[in-house]
C-alpha cells in the first residue's frame, strides 16, 4: 500500500478481515530483545501495524479484530472497520490472561468471528475474505484438538491461516515450532520471530497476504 498522505483515499474493490490471535499466556511476561516482555511488544506491534493500515489509500479495503487466549479465548476488538480502529488502544494480550497456552482455543474464536464476517456478504458485494494471525511464544497444552481446530478452519477458501512463533534467542522450541508450521496454510505463512520489529513486519506481510497488497 501506499501511504503518501497526499494520495487520494481509492474506493473499496476488496473487504479482506485481518483478526490478530495474540498468546497471553503467563510465560508472555518474559523479557525479549529491548529490554521489554514479549506482551509488551506485541502491543507495540499491533499499534504501529494498524497505525499504517489507518494512513493507506487502500485502507477501506480492511477491518480488523483481535482476540486474546490463554487457556480460554476472548474478543478483545469485534471487527472493526481500519477507518474507526483505535491505534493508541492497549493491546497487550496478558491482560485478563496470564495462565496456560490453548492455541486452538485462540483460534476457534477466530474462526467464529470469521464466519460471522463471511456470512453478512450479500450479492453484489465486493470479494469478502480473512486472514487470521496466530501468534503463541510457546508449546500448546491441546496440540491435537489445535490440529483439529486449524483443519477445520483451512477447509474455507476463503480462509488465510498465518502463524508466528514469538521465540526466545538461544532457547529452541522444535515442538512448538512445529505445531505452527504445520497448522498455517502453507510454508509461506509461517515464520519464527524474536523482537516487537520483526513482529511487527509479519503481521504486516500476514494482514495483506490474502489480496497480495504490500502495506509496508
Amino acid at each position: 500500500m501506499d501511504f503518501n498522505l497526499g494520495e487520494i483515499i481509492v474506493p473499496r474493490t476488496f473487504h479482506q478481515l485481518g483478526i490478530l490471535i495474540l498468546d497471553g499466556s503467563g510465560s508472555m511476561g518474559a523479557q525479549t530483545a529491548g529490554k521489554i516482555s514479549k506482551a509488551d511488544a506485541v502491543n507495540m506491534a499491533v499499534r504501529e501495524l494498524l497505525t499504517r493500515l489507518q494512513v493507506s489509500k487502500n485502507k477501506k479495503n480492511f477491518s480488523i479484530a483481535v482476540v486474546t487466549y490463554d487457556q480460554q479465548a476472548q474478543i478483545h476488538t469485534p471487527i472493526t472497520p481500519v477507518e474507526s480502529i483505535d491505534d493508541n488502544a492497549d493491546y497487550n494480550p496478558m491482560n485478563g490472561h496470564g495462565g496456560g497456552t490453548d492455541i486452538g482455543a485462540g483460534i476457534l474464536q477466530g474462526y467464529q468471528i470469521a464466519q460471522q464476517f463471511l456470512s453478512n456478504v450479500r450479492e453484489g458485494d465486493v470479494p469478502h475474505s480473512v486472514v487470521m494471525v496466530v501468534m503463541t511464544d510457546g508449546e500448546c497444552q491441546k496440540p491435537d484438538s489445535t490440529r483439529e481446530i486449524a483443519s477445520m478452519v483451512k477447509q474455507n477458501p476463503n480462509i488465510t491461516l498465518c502463524t508466528t512463533l514469538f521465540a526466545t534467542i538461544g532457547e529452541p522450541n522444535p515442538n512448538a515450532q512445529a505445531l505452527m508450521q504445520e497448522i498455517a496454510s502453507s510454508p509461506a505463512q509461517y515464520k519464527t520471530v524474536y523482537d516487537a520489529e520483526s513482529l511487527r513486519k509479519f503481521f504486516i506481510a500476514s494482514v495483506s497476504s490474502g489480496k497480495n497488497v504490500n502495506i509496508q
